[in-house]
This record gives structure tokens, sequence and C-alpha cells, in this order.
């Protein structure tokens, strides 16, 4: 099976193709290393007196993370936690489903997430405290600064949270005020993203399809009005987006559903002016399927996804693949890589959220460490695995940098 992506810009058309062998590239994935060894310190004595200081070496459980030194954060379907090293060494406990919202806060000084009841868990990065605060949040959450997290409250309140006070309660962030749509009653707004001074809202302002879209969305950066960003270009909602660091760069992904179980993927960036670049995967025939599984941006270099291919009709979904946005084109990351999610924790080290070997198309599954050729589990181990101990799939994941 094939695939084939191309950069289409708006509104001028100007398709490049992009031929890639999906098979073909599992093939060279998978035969790579995909051993996981046993999580450090399952068999290791504690008075083990190795003078490695490879970050794979058993460790011991700090009271406080080490903020002097990149750590990892993480969400999973019962916890969200941080680790240093290969080492869990704080959590918060919850239950909690997969979703594209940031799991850090923009100074990197809190782990949070919404629970599945609607609350929103915390878990301060200095001292690695953490438990669920006692109001209710929006179904989507994004950042605003500092410690602060956002959320939408019908018909027209951004609220926001300050972590940094433990006894902070929700406060109106900012009033917005969509245009109004002639002819139509539109649907109710809806939080996509927000970070970096910037929030985008999506709306149906049209009559919808039969899978929720098409979504209009607008950009809200400051007290002024939403800037509009035009209806997007599928008959879905938009469910998976990122902003870039600093706010002025949005790039989300599309979903054309053909029926209840096929459709077909395209990601789009659109910058501060309203310019914006469609990159569409298209399959060698109509049976083909596909779907940006997850999407994110890191601290520095250009958007990443994992994506998701499939044969319309049958079972068989083949593992997500690692692709990155950049300029005027969309490659392949390099190394080659099935995951859900990377991060590059420091040169030479990455976390990976790899899929599970029974249902590759869940959108969660185990978080693991790399070093070289070594992969060391961390969370989120399948049952029957050789110290299948962390349960609870890892559905997202976050480099924390060091304090200053």
């Amino acid at each position: 099976m094939t695939a084939m992506l191309m950069t289409r810009p708006s509104p001028v058309s100007r398709p490049s193709p992009f031929l890639v062998a999906v098979l073909a590239l599992l093939t060279c994935v998978l035969a790579a290393c995909t051993g996981v060894e046993p999580t450090p310190g399952s068999t290791t004595p504690a008075t083990s007196t190795s003078t490695s200081r490879s970050p794979f070496e058993p460790t011991t459980t700090n009271a406080a993370p080490d903020t002097s030194i990149p750590l990892l954060a993480y969400r999973a379907a019962d916890e969200i936690g941080i680790v240093e090293g290969t080492t869990v060494v704080a959590t918060a406990e919850g239950a909690f489903s997969p979703s594209n919202d940031l799991i850090t806060t923009e100074d990197g000084k809190f782990v949070f997430a919404r629970t599945v009841d609607g609350q929103l868990a915390a878990l301060e990065v200095a001292t690695g405290e953490g438990g669920t605060r006692d109001f209710p949040v929006g179904p989507s959450l994004g950042t605003a600064g500092g410690s602060t997290v956002v959320w939408w409250e019908q018909p027209n309140r951004l609220m926001r949270v300050d972590l940094a006070d433990p006894q902070a309660q929700p406060e109106l962030h900012q009033i917005v005020a969509l245009p109004p749509v002639p002819g139509i009653r539109p649907g109710e707004p809806r939080l996509v993203v927000a970070r970096g001074g910037t929030t985008v809202l999506a709306r149906v302002e049209a009559p919808p399809s039969p899978f929720g879209g098409p979504d209009t969305l607008y950009a809200i950066r400051g007290p002024g009005p939403p800037t509009p960003l035009g209806q997007v270009d599928a008959n879905s909602p938009v469910t998976v987006a990122r902003l870039s660091p600093d706010g002025a760069t949005l790039s989300y992904a599309l979903y054309r559903a053909t029926d209840s179980a096929c459709g077909t993927a395209a990601v789009v960036t659109s910058d501060a002016d309203g310019a914006q670049q469609t990159f569409d995967v298209a399959g060698p025939d109509a049976d083909a399927g596909s779907r940006v599984t997850k999407l994110w941006w890191p601290s520095t270099g250009p958007p990443k996804l994992s994506l998701t291919t499939w044969t319309c009709g049958q079972p068989q979904t083949y593992p997500p693949l690692v692709w990155q946005v950049s300029g005027e084109h969309i490659a392949q990351s390099d190394p080659p890589t099935s995951a859900l999610q990377t991060a590059e924790v420091a040169p030479g080290q990455r976390a990976l959220v790899l899929p599970s070997t029974a249902s590759p198309a869940d959108p969660a599954g185990t978080l693991v460490f790399e070093e070289s050729s070594r992969r060391i589990p961390v969370k989120g181990l399948e049952k029957g695995s050789e110290s299948g101990t962390a349960m609870g799939p890892v559905d997202a994941i976050a480099v924390i940098p060091p304090s200053p």
C-alpha cells in the first residue's frame, strides 16, 4: 500500500506529488530495534555500585524532580506524571481520555490535564505534588502564558485559572464576540487550541454534514476582534491542532470522511497574516484511508504528526508513522519512526509513545526512552510483557526544559 503527500497552497493550487511507500517504510521501521528492555530497577538491587551516568541505569525515586535537567511530562489513562531519566518521580492520579490538548504550562512549572468527569488535575514540577482542583473546566484546555490554563465556557467566555495559586478559582479571561452569520444559526463555538497568546475557536456556520463539519476557524490574539481564518476544507470537525510556541502559526489536521469507516487526511498551516498551505494525503485508490492521529509542535523546529493509514473495509490498520511539516513540503521523520508521538529529551535521547501491537489504531500506547539502539519501557506496558507492572496506556508527552 502506498500513499502520496501533496502540498496545496491556498487559494492557488500548486500540487507537488510526494510518493510515500508506507508498507516499505513500515518494513524498515519494524525491522529496526523494536525490542523493549526490562524497566530499570525491576531486577537490579538498590545497592548497585554502577558509576554509569546513563539515564537508563536504575535510579531511586526522588522526593521532588531534579529541575536542573530536562524532564518529561506524560498523560496516561490513570495518571499524569513526570519522568526523570527512566524513572517516574511524580504522579497525580485520575482518569483521563486521549486528546490533543497541551499538558504543560508555558513556564514549564505544571503538568495538567482534564479528567473524564471534567475537573482539572495538576502536578507541580518543582515539588512533585499534585491533585485535582475542585472546579469544573471545559472539554478542551489550552495555555495563556505563565502557569495559566484556559478553556471555553458557553456562550462567549474564555475562562482561566493560574495554577501557581493553589487557592485560585476560575475567572473570566476574555469575552469573545464572534460575528453573526446571515441566514443561519451557527453552532456553538468550541476551543481548538490556545498557546503563546493566541486562542483558536471553531464553530459550524453552514448546514452541517453527517460527520459534523465543516468548521469555520477564528483566531483571538489580545483584546481586539477575532480574526476569521475561513471555513476548513473538510466535512468533519477540527480536533487535532497545535500553535507554534510564540502563537504566531497554526497547524491543524483535516479529516474528509467518505463514510463512517473511511476518509482521508490533510494538514494545514496558517500564518498570522492568514496565508495558508494545505498538505493533502492521497491514497493510491478510493479504498485507502488516512488520519492524523496526533500533532505536536516542539519548542524548536517544525510541527510533527503521526499518520495512521488503513485499507477501507478491512480490519487491518497499519502502525502510525511520524512526519514533520517544513516549509513547502511534508516529510518522514529522520530516522523513520513508527510511533504515536516522539520527543527529543536531550541529544541522543528521545521519548516515544509506541502504538499497541495488538491494536495499532488505538490513540494510546507504551512510553519508552530510547538511547542509541536501546529502548527502555517507562509507562503503559501492555499486559503480558516482561515487566508489565506500569499499566495505563500513555497518549501524550512533552519535554519540560531545565529551570533557569
